[in-house]
């Protein structure tokens, strides 16, 4: 998040992989079973072999892991970087996603579930027995350490939103080595607390960290605010240089199952496995390697041709061609992520922004938007909607029943009549112009000149087949209303990095519309709230959209635990408009048929290889 938005297979946001992004929620055992639905490949074609020690992953096109550090950067960060490569090798306290449900995974959690006292004002929790790579426990301190790091650099944490983690605890205790407390300023909805501000945290190895310079012996450097930005600085440095990932000490101690073996040039990871690894379920594969890709069709050439990779993805646009995977060897599940796709408007564009700020033109593009024609054709069948700010699919207890109606159908008329009602000129299959500027009833709006084209650059990334398609769709669809678009296909990196929060008079702000890159996956914040992204001051409202009544409304679900503050948030964001709602991909997960304990399912993206077994 950052200036640049976290909407990375997120912001971030995420994942599912090919065409989306990831990133949310109570207890229970973990099972492994494998991924199924038809399995049609001959054993002859996949491995055979019970002596396998090896799995091959691919990663979604132009979306690879890359970044080490737990404590990741806004301009760093993306969920699949989190599902497919940190939380492989550093455990979070509370780890959200269940085999496919969206809740806290009870089983491998490093802390039990909070449990609150003063009324519901602290928060305490108790760590479990883990140990790091080095057989050093796993402590309070750990935590606190990551803590400390977080408050000296907040402003660059992906998670963070003003007024919320860290600002809003007043106090943090660890009065034993298994237990942390922390105390917020006031009493908040428990739920909101695991999932957007707990989930947040990342033991860290304070007794291998805790340095401000390479070949120091750990101290506590990180208790005063200057010396945890000093530690914070070093250890970014550090993270900057990829080509030590596999070989730099400090990232040799780990919490997790795994540890980075390689990391070469393209960004291909392979992992190890931890042995000493302390969790429940411990792996039996020796190497885990993240394979990157440039294209989905090229990911997809390999995997129909039974090429070297066991666990990867069909993209949308070849899914009925699924028999050519499962013919080699496969089994293909179909799966959606915790997430909502947009295409975002940047209302501080210069140029455009001010016809953006216009709910009545926001509300003709939005009719523009054909959902069921993009489902149908670019993703051949393998997508659902987005109405609102909340995930309709999968099924889930916080989207409201307005939310899982599409408040503006595709209806060009529609379009046309909201755009003519508000002093536009229109032009099906031209250039529709500003006819009647001002402010008043009927006008175009303020900062609109007579004339003013309805022109707008889009923006999206480059190498997902069913996302050019789709936005060559669009391009068609809105120039029945007369609104050209030029669209501009460019690697996923060039996007984001583009797509920054700005004010009208930055040379950053000339973006005008990015379509998401994959998908808004809740992550790390994983309450389906809206603060990080429709927020005034959320670190990836790209568009600077801001809504007074709209961030009270958000703010309320924060205190809240009656379901109404929720249904009360999205039934104003979803026809407010802050973004116009797009379609999200589906995934379709090909695992090998003899690889079991692989997760297709899980609403994050999350990959559990310590999981799998050769059959």
């Amino acid at each position: 998040m950052s200036s640049t938005v976290v909407r990375r297979l997120a912001v971030g946001a995420v994942a599912v992989v090919a065409t989306m992004a990831l990133a949310a929620c109570s207890s229970g055992s973990n099972p492994a079973p494998s991924g199924s639905s038809s399995a049609s490949g001959s054993a002859s074609n996949s491995p055979s072999s019970p002596a396998k020690t090896s799995a091959v992953i691919a990663e979604p096109a132009n979306a690879p892991a890359y970044y080490i550090f737990p404590l990741t950067p806004m301009d760093n960060y993306n969920g699949l970087n989190d599902a497919y490569f940190q939380d492989l090798i550093y455990r979070p306290v509370y780890w959200i996603g269940d085999h496919g449900a969206v809740k806290v995974n009870d089983q491998i959690s490093l802390a039990e579930p909070p449990t609150y006292t003063d009324g519901g004002k602290t928060a305490v929790v108790k760590l479990r027995d883990y140990q790091w790579s080095d057989g050093t426990a796993i402590t309070s301190r750990d935590v606190l350490f990551f803590w400390n790091l977080l408050k000296a650099a907040k402003d660059n944490w992906a998670g963070y939103v003003p007024g919320e983690f860290p600002d809003n605890v007043t106090s943090v205790a660890t009065p034993d080595a298994k237990t942390i407390t922390f105390t917020f300023d006031k009493v908040y909805n428990p739920e909101w607390i695991l999932y957007n501000e707990l989930s947040q945290l990342s033991p860290m190895p304070q007794h291998a960290w805790d340095i401000t310079a390479t070949g120091q012996q750990a101290g506590n450097e990180d208790q005063t605010p200057a010396g945890a930005k000093k530690v914070y600085d070093y250890l970014l440095s550090q993270a900057k240089d990829s080509g030590t990932y596999a070989t730099n000490p400090l990232w040799k101690v780990v919490s997790g199952p795994w540890t980075v073996q390689s990391f070469a040039n393209g960004n291909e990871v392979t992992f190890a496995a931890n042995p000493k690894y302390s969790g429940p379920i411990k792996p039996t594969l020796e190497t885990v390697t993240l394979k990157p890709f440039t294209s989905d069709t090229a990911e997809f050439n390999v995997l129909a041709a039974g090429g070297d990779v066991d666990y990867g993805y069909v993209p949308p646009q070849q899914g009925a061609q699924k028999d050519r995977v499962e013919s080699q060897g496969f089994t293909t599940t179909e799966a959606t992520t915790w997430s909502i796709n947009y295409m975002v408007p940047n209302f501080n564009n210069p140029d455009v922004g001010p016809i953006f700020q216009q709910l009545p033109v926001r509300q003709a593009l939005a009719h523009l938007i054909d959902q069921d024609g993009w489902i149908k054709g670019p993703l051949g069948g393998y997508g659902k909607p987005t109405f609102g700010p909340v995930p309709t699919f999968p099924d889930n207890p916080f989207v409201s029943a307005a939310g899982k109606t599409n408040a503006f159908p595709y209806d060009p008329q529609a379009a046309i009549d909201l755009l003519t009602q508000s002093g536009w000129d229109v032009q099906p299959d031209g250039v529709s112009t500003c006819k009647s500027p001002g402010t008043g009833a009927g006008q175009c709006g303020a900062g609109i000149a007579a004339g003013t084209p309805l022109k707008f650059k889009v923006e999206y990334a480059s190498g997902l087949g069913a996302l050019d398609k789709a936005m060559q769709a669009e391009k068609s669809a809105f120039s029945q209303a007369g609104i050209e678009l030029e669209l501009v296909a460019e690697p996923l990196e060039t996007v984001n990095a583009n797509e920054a929060k700005c004010t009208p008079t930055q040379k950053e702000c000339g973006w005008q519309l990015v379509q998401g890159d994959l998908a808004w996956t809740f992550q790390p914040n994983y309450y389906p709230e809206g603060s990080l992204m429709f927020g005034k001051d959320g670190c990836c409202n790209a568009g600077s959209y801001e809504s007074p009544q709209a961030n009270a409304l958000i703010a309320a679900t924060h205190t809240s635990t009656s379901p109404d503050a929720m249904v009360a948030y999205q039934d104003y964001l979803q026809k407010q408009l802050p973004v116009l709602w797009t379609p999200k991909a589906e995934s379709i997960v090909a695992a090998r048929s003899n690889l079991s304990g692989t997760q297709p399912t899980d609403p994050f993206s999350n990959l559990y290889p310590e999981e799998w077994r050769w059959t």
